[in-house]
């Protein structure tokens, strides 16, 4: 019984608290509470709703009057039907950052006409819904298909970094299968003894509220997933606190990652965290491959829906919407211009505005000979050409047998074509000469399947000459407002690139490359401000905050700073060691801004050393020699030899003893007692105490922020595993000297 009801608000959010009941169990089992939001005009309460989610799963639910309560049932991705009941439990302002809002039209007939805004927002603690119905008391009822982006939950927000220390209730060390590798992102495992449940407990180095996290299969034994658990906080390590309960999880593949939206927790910071498992899918053991913790959900958004409406009055219309923008979060076009802080150019106006700006960046920075086909063109600081008259772009569409895109046909009207407008597009294509690609291209001639396929059989042809590549508009993806779907075909993806929501906003992309790569190569469009961000990522670094000091680096980078586009890849090697060899080789020793930035006597000390190691340990029977060019000018005794076969370079390059940069007293200290501990297989002691030293590192050199002794020292490299490395520039800092 309820001791209250809680007034039903079609303008809030309505929170339930609910349980389920497997087929032929006796006892309800607690489930994720389901949060709903869905006002249409005047929305009355509703009766029903249904739902289908990404992943398969599917529910359907009636209401209690003033929809203080519902039952129904869910069916999970394998199929199993459970009953399906819950409680109005309070409701939640409604706030267009945290939901969806949708422009609608109906129809009757031919006919569209503008419709009130749809607010809508489903979560039941599972993946996001890609269908959904529904009747109300007043007598309405409609069904939408809804166009899914989905999306990464932001790099910035995950916190699996900060995991200073991972236990388990059991693990099978003499295989190497430890609950250390489900923080390493690497292809092996956690594998544990089942004895009528299991737990993993995570300490942070600082405290985090976890909103949402990723756990992944293992590469085997499907009847080892965990199918019910509980994720707890804890701020001592003794007392718990439940933060999300999940049962009857489905895992239906291997290396499967699955997110989950904490779904009771209140926003606390814990310093501790853990999983208990309740029951897995009937072996006597349990694995997982990977898990991921993260402050904030990533955004999932909707590109719009079709579906029908019927009214009151029982006369049924056709109902489609368009995504009006959050109002705190940009969208996929959003970020793209927000780095480049200008809007997206949509009228003949504002593309003459921002192609001049643009033809003025690239004239500015291009080398002598780097612009083919400009002539005069450089001297005037203009790109383009006489924009199209109506009477020109109305025979062109005549000539296409369709209506050009918005953003796309206003482009033309400012130029009909443009040079350069993309780091690898020499050249585009006029008004007498666009064309659809079918027959027009023969690099095209291969075959692609499912989707690009399509897509090319249809697509409209917009570039003329390119480095490899076209640049297309597909006229079978029309949003709401009548933009085209933009893509690039190079020879180098393996199908179509990227998805762009229009023509402006491919633009808007290839313009960020642009300023990218010649921020690169130390020629910054704009390098106002590179100093001051180098110095924010430094302080971030100190602060343990790696992500965003790998952003403001970054930042620095395109702005042309060689500063900063050293101190970002050194950091990015402790975060991914992987392609280190890949990003020294291209983003350091092969740049010479960067050279002469950091200079000869640290990249000896730091970036060659790391850049061998790398090399070293992939070794093969394909061992890219030619590469060794950006090493002859710093360590001319590494130069390939006459004669000299891959093997015995590499022989070479594994004994080659690089100089050592100072450091101080106490850390020092510690380095020279872990090389003691790591000889003597102490492994783990050496680590101990590293760590114990890492928040008293400094150096006084502003070019140094990481101590990368760490990752080239040979008797420290099996000691500082790819996650204590990720731990080493998370652990926040003691002093308040340059970092």
């Amino acid at each position: 019984m309820r001791a209250h009801s809680i007034e039903y608000d079609a303008e809030r959010i309505l929170v339930f608290r609910t349980a389920q009941r497997d087929d032929g169990a006796q006892g309800w089992r607690a489930a994720p509470r389901l949060r709903i939001a869905l006002a249409h005009g005047e929305q009355a309460p509703l009766v029903g709703l249904g739902w289908r989610t990404l992943d398969g799963a599917e529910a359907a639910i009636g209401f209690e009057r003033d929809m203080q309560g519902f039952h129904g049932y869910r069916r999970a991705t394998d199929g199993m039907p459970a009953e399906y009941r819950g409680v109005l439990e309070r409701c939640e302002e409604f706030r267009d950052d945290a939901a969806h809002r949708f422009r609608t039209q109906r129809s009757r007939g031919a006919e569209w006409r503008d419709g009130p805004d749809l607010r809508l927002l489903l979560e039941d603690g599972d993946a996001c819904a890609e269908r959904l119905d529904w009747c109300d008391r007043a007598g309405e009822a409609g069904a939408l298909s809804l166009r899914v982006a989905l999306s990464e939950p932001h790099a910035a927000s995950e916190v699996t970094r900060g995991v200073g220390t991972i236990r388990a209730h059991h693990e099978f060390r003499a295989a190497g299968e430890v609950a250390d590798n489900l923080l390493d992102g690497l292809p092996n495992k956690w594998l544990g003894d089942w004895a009528d449940g299991a737990w993993l407990e995570f300490d942070l180095v600082r405290p985090a509220a976890i909103r949402y996290y990723l756990l992944t299969t293992a590469n085997d034994c499907p009847d080892r997933d965990p199918t019910d658990w509980a994720l707890k906080g804890s701020h001592d390590g003794w007392q718990w606190n439940r933060l999300d309960l999940r049962g009857g999880q489905v895992f239906t593949r291997r290396h499967e990652e699955r997110g989950f939206t904490v779904a009771e927790g209140d926003g606390t910071a814990y310093r501790h965290y853990r999983i208990d498992f309740t029951a897995n899918a009937g072996a006597d053991h349990v694995q997982l491959r990977r898990v991921r913790l993260f402050e904030t959900p990533p955004l999932t958004t909707y590109q719009g829906f079709f579906g029908c409406l019927r009214q009151a009055d029982g006369i049924p219309s056709g109902l489609r919407g368009s995504p009006i923008p959050r109002a705190s979060r940009p969208t996929a076009a959003g970020i793209r211009t927000a780095e480049l802080q200008r809007p997206l150019p949509r009228t003949v106006s504002d593309w003459h505005g921002y192609l001049s700006e643009y033809s003025a960046d690239i004239i500015r920075v291009a080398a002598g000979d780097e612009l083919s086909g400009v002539g005069k063109r450089r001297g005037a600081g203009w790109l383009g050409y006489e924009g199209a008259s109506e009477e020109r772009l109305a025979g062109a569409e005549a000539r296409l047998g369709t209506r050009l895109p918005p953003s796309y046909r206003s482009f033309l009207g400012a130029s009909d074509g443009f040079l350069h407008l993309g780091p690898f597009m020499r050249e585009m294509r006029a008004t007498r000469t666009v064309t659809w690609l079918r027959g027009s291209a023969p690099e095209f001639s291969h075959s692609m399947d499912g989707k690009d396929s399509r897509v090319l059989e249809r697509a409209l042809l917009i570039s003329a000459e390119g480095d490899a590549q076209h640049w297309l508009l597909d006229p079978g993806d029309v949003s709401q407002d009548g933009e085209w779907a933009a893509y690039i075909w190079a020879s180098w993806y393996p199908g179509l690139g990227e998805r762009y929501s229009s023509f402006a906003e491919l633009v808007a992309a290839e313009r960020a490359r642009f300023e990218r790569q010649a921020g690169y190569e130390g020629r910054g469009v704009r390098p106002e401000g590179a100093n001051e961000l180098v110095a924010q990522g430094r302080d971030q670094v100190r602060r343990g905050l790696p992500e965003q000091a790998l952003a403001s680096f970054e930042r620095a980078a395109v702005k042309g700073s060689g500063a900063g586009l050293y101190l970002k890849t050194l950091l990015g090697a402790f975060l991914d060691l992987r392609s280190a060899h890949h990003d020294i080789r291209d983003d350091v020793l092969g740049r010479k801004h960067v050279v002469e930035t950091i200079g000869a006597d640290q990249l000896r000390a730091e970036a060659v050393p790391l850049y061998l190691r790398r090399v070293v340990e992939n070794q093969g029977p394909m061992v890219a020699l030619p590469q060794l060019a950006v090493l002859e000018g710093l360590v001319p005794e590494l130069a390939l030899m006459a004669g000299e076969s891959a093997a015995e370079w590499i022989a070479r390059a594994a004994a080659h003893v690089p100089p050592a940069l100072p450091e101080t007293p106490v850390f020092q200290q510690a380095l020279d007692q872990a090389r003691v501990l790591a000889g003597r297989g102490a492994g783990d002691a050496a680590w101990a105490v590293i760590e114990a030293a890492l928040p008293h590192w400094h150096s006084f050199n502003p070019h140094r922020v990481v101590p990368v002794i760490l990752l080239t020292d040979p008797l420290l490299r099996n000691v500082v595993t790819p996650r204590r490395a990720r731990l080493a520039v998370t652990l926040p800092r003691a002093t308040g000297r340059t970092a």
